[in-house]
């Protein structure tokens, strides 16, 4: 079986599971119209409050969906939770590590504990400040490094930037400024067998669009690795991102697709003709693979492209690319 005649088995295979499955048409059309509902609400309130580098925003599905009076945000450093913050409507932002202490103290030596202190007082600035003035992102040892979790999170902070970019032509999806990691009711972890997990399933590392703006810009799945090796091959990762590439596609050719679409960060509606960009992103070596960049995979009028970011990092830095994403 060649490469292309894979991957479109895994588009066939994710198709006949959300249709076998479908509770999610009806969650995720709830998902779409509540974070609509709520998307003001949001935008405005993350205007209210200043992000402070290295830590960052992360905004839930959940949290999206019961965004009222409040708004509750993860605080991540290098893509690891270290708080929660409660943005409220009076601006009397509140920041709590309750649930994380133990792993605060255990990975990043922080004994700092908060319930609910003032995001503008000085218990909230004394914990910016440990991890702004911290020198490595984990501590070493017998705890794996979370090594995905770090470069996604650094790859979202490149790609967040509006100058000197490595991809100038890319950006992350967000939801009101703060980071959105959108779930799916599938899980491609296994490059075997897709399955679907309901309430459970998987994550998109990143989702981005690309490209020169207008309709010039296209929806991006990203699947990154922490490693480029043998046991876990790129065409192993673009297989993950296009069964992820594929819910997409059957998200915004459902009933409330073009919600989604505006959530996405779209002010036009959806094409007749969808290109969606599906890529992996691992380190560059020896082991990188192009022989997937020409192809192009057809669900009916719709087109998933695959493309590929070889990268080299050093001191949390992206410092070079090699990559098919090309946009003129």
């Amino acid at each position: 079986m060649s490469l292309k005649q894979s991957l479109e088995k895994i588009i066939n295979e994710t198709k006949d599971l959300l249709w076998e499955n479908d509770e999610w048409r009806n969650r995720y059309n709830n998902y779409a119209n509540k974070i609509t509902e709520n998307l003001d609400f949001i935008e405005s309130n993350q205007k209210t409050f200043h992000q402070w580098k290295p830590l960052t925003v992360y905004l839930n599905t959940t949290s999206a969906l019961n965004a009222k009076k409040s708004v509750k945000y993860e605080i991540r450093y290098y893509g690891q939770t270290v708080a929660k913050l409660t943005g409220f409507k009076s601006g009397r932002h509140k920041l709590s590590t309750k649930g994380f202490d133990e792993t605060n103290l255990r990975d990043f030596d922080c004994a700092i504990k908060l319930d609910g202190v003032n995001w503008a007082g000085n218990e909230a600035k004394e914990f910016r400040k440990y991890f702004k003035e911290r020198k490595t992102s984990r501590n070493e040892g017998n705890n794996k490094k979370n090594e995905e979790h770090r470069l996604e999170s650094l790859w979202l902070s490149e790609l967040q930037k509006t100058k000197n970019k490595i991809l100038p032509y890319a950006k992350p999806v967000e939801i009101g400024k703060a980071r959105f990691p959108m779930p799916t009711p599938i899980s491609a972890s296994n490059h075997k067998k897709v399955k679907y997990s309901g309430y459970y399933g998987g994550g998109i590392d990143i989702l981005a669009r690309v490209g020169t703006g207008g309709v010039n810009t296209y929806l991006c799945i990203i699947e990154l690795k922490d490693e480029n090796v043998k046991r876990e091959p790129p065409k192993y990762a673009i297989g993950q991102a296009v069964a992820y590439t594929t819910f997409i596609r059957e998200l915004l050719r459902s009933e409330c697709g073009n919600l989604w679409w505006k959530i996405f960060g779209f002010n036009s509606e959806i094409p007749k003709r969808l290109n969606l960009y599906a890529v992996c992103l691992m380190p560059s070596n020896s082991l990188n693979d192009y022989s997937f960049k020409d192809i192009e995979l057809h669900i009916e009028s719709d087109i998933i492209k695959l493309n590929y970011i070889y990268f080299i990092e050093k001191n949390n830095k992206i410092i070079e690319v090699d990559t098919s994403l090309e946009f003129i």
